[in-house]
């Protein structure tokens, strides 16, 4: 019995000594299969609504989706929520149906009818069936030129806001991200909270919102992508139809300022119950038309984009520090973001601060092995095609190349130029983008523990959670 034991113990072990040295040595990517992004037609309407038509006839179904640079960077700080509270409210009401009728509608005819806000842009976007693609466009037409902004709704998506901000003021994962932001960004624009502050949405009234959707909601400042189960005549006719009669106003558009130049700073937001630190290192971005943008792209697959990333083998595999951390670029029209984050036990903040900068300085010198940089380009190959799989995800794209001005052609290119995309150019990008001797670093636990051994990083600023205004320059609430 013993014996049988014994050989059963040895068997497995080899089996899993086999089972790790297979994990270790993983097969080369496959060759990227064919995939070809769909063509769009395109035509200006008189208004000036620029218009896409993609056709798909996989399924029997018709996406529509509208971007407008109404976004957050064009609301004032001190109306931080605006643009979002805005967006929000198109489909609570317009001058002839009611928040429930337009629910009913939509339910009804077993579509999705959504309305939000981000950096640079408001989007409109809708998915019927082909059968009832009229209603569809009907309803997002409806929401997008004639809002109501009643004031019983105001009231229900505030409150709905402020309880929703109350719960995210308590949870330093939230606050690491919006004050990481306002850290890397300083006052800039893309800088300041899209959901607004707990005091900015409680001061939001009917006129602040009248008056935005007045100014920025326009259709020659606007792109819509029809894609779907028809032609791109009949989704010409569907935006004549339903959008033709808007009336253009203001100018198109209105440029936004570069992204700042970074600067080594620590910023400390101070909750003493927490029990483990919420880490966020990062700088200015490029802007997604950036010509290095694919490369540093492949870059921060190597870096922090995934699970078998440098950044979380070394905190979380290597060192225990963390149960995760990761890295991404936030590009918007003008600006963007790259930031590093993770997590750890208080007493090892310190420690996991200094190895995430540490691996950033030897990232710069050592940007991609071969193995590496072949992972990360088949990735990036083989996800592209899976995140086309829809109608609407084909329209989001093509709204990314125009609202970007990345050209008409980009998404039909963009394997082509990824594959083309060497090492050296990747080793290249990183290092001209990457300054790790000007990072900021934000940290959100007990300051108390931690805050004077950041110090090592340069000057600290420390500010009780109870205290912070992201909507403020100075990120402090007044002292009444």
């Amino acid at each position: 019995m013993r014996a049988a034991l014994l050989t059963l113990m040895i068997v497995t072990a080899m089996s899993n000594e086999a089972q790790v040295t297979r994990k270790a040595a993983p097969p080369p990517p496959a060759p990227p299969r064919p995939y070809e992004f769909p063509r769009a037609a395109s035509r200006t309407l008189a208004n000036g609504l620029r218009v896409f038509v993609v056709e798909d006839r996989r399924l029997p179904l018709v996406a529509a989706s509208m971007q407008l640079l109404a976004g957050h960077a064009y609301a004032p700080p001190e109306k931080a929520g605006l643009a979002m509270m805005t967006a929000g409210l198109l489909r609570e009401g317009t001058k002839t149906r009611s928040s429930q009728e337009i629910a009913r509608a939509v339910d009804g005819a077993g579509g999705r009818l959504e309305a939000n806000a981000g950096n640079d842009v408001a989007t409109v976007s809708m998915t019927f069936l082909k059968s009832s693609a009229d209603v569809g466009f009907e309803l997002m037409a409806d929401i997008v030129m004639n809002p109501a902004f009643a004031e019983e709704e105001i009231e229900r998506q505030r409150q709905q806001a402020l309880s929703g901000l109350q719960v995210q003021y308590a949870s330093a994962q939230y606050l690491a991200g919006a004050a990481a932001a306002r850290n890397i960004l300083g006052t800039h624009p893309y800088a300041w909270p899209g959901d607004g502050t707990p005091d900015t949405v409680a001061a939001l009234r009917r006129e602040d919102l009248v008056s935005f959707y007045e100014r920025w909601y326009a259709p020659n400042r606007a792109w819509l992508v029809i894609a779907g189960d028809l032609s791109a005549e009949e989704g010409f006719a569907q935006a004549e139809k339903w959008f033709g009669g808007w009336k253009k106003q203001g100018p198109a558009d209105e440029p936004l300022p570069g992204a700042p130049e970074p600067q080594a700073r620590v910023l400390v937001i101070d909750m003493p119950t927490e029990n483990q630190t919420q880490i966020a290192v990062g700088q200015p971005g490029v802007p997604r038309n950036h010509p290095d943008y694919i490369a540093l792209q492949i870059g921060n697959q190597i870096f922090g984009g995934s699970f078998n990333s440098r950044l979380n083998m070394k905190l979380r595999a290597n060192e225990g520090l963390t149960y995760g951390a990761s890295s991404y670029f936030e590009p918007s029209r003008f600006a963007g973001i790259f930031e590093a984050s993770t997590f750890t036990r208080t007493e090892k903040t310190a420690d996991a601060i200094r190895m995430l900068v540490e691996l950033l300085k030897e990232f710069r010198e050592n940007p991609a092995t071969d193995e590496e940089f072949a992972e990360a380009k088949a990735f990036l190959s083989g996800s592209f095609a899976i995140a086309t799989e829809t109608a609407a995800s084909v329209a989001s794209r093509v709204l990314t190349a125009e609202v970007h001005g990345l050209g008409s052609g980009y998404w039909q290119k963009y394997r082509e130029r990824l594959e083309r995309t060497t090492r050296a150019e990747v080793e290249q990008a990183v290092r001209r983008f990457l300054r790790p001797e000007q990072l900021s670093i934000t940290a959100v636990g007990n300051a108390k523990e931690f805050a004077k051994a950041l110090e090592a990083f340069g000057p600290v600023r420390v500010i009780p959670a109870a205290e912070l205004d992201l909507a403020s320059p100075e990120m402090v609430k007044p002292k009444k």
